[in-house]
């Protein structure tokens, strides 16, 4: 699969978390943002878990919508 990175995240990482994550992507051959991405995909819910986690909180939320004043 060939995979487009076209968005940029800027984040602050401890340093043991970034010493980790570049000694793994030089033990893999890898790009940096190529094992952050598989990593935050593996650990992040899919698109539809996150809609339908939406679509709960939303239904299970009171209508304010109108004032019954």
């Amino acid at each position: 699969m060939d995979k487009r990175y076209t968005a940029r995240l800027a984040t602050r990482l401890t340093i043991s978390t970034d010493t980790r994550l570049r000694q793994f992507a030089l033990l893999h051959r890898r790009r940096i943002s190529h094992v952050l991405d598989d990593v935050l995909d593996a650990a992040l819910p899919t698109a539809g878990d996150l809609a339908a986690q939406l679509a709960r909180l939303a239904s299970n939320s009171p209508d304010t919508a109108h004032d019954p004043r």
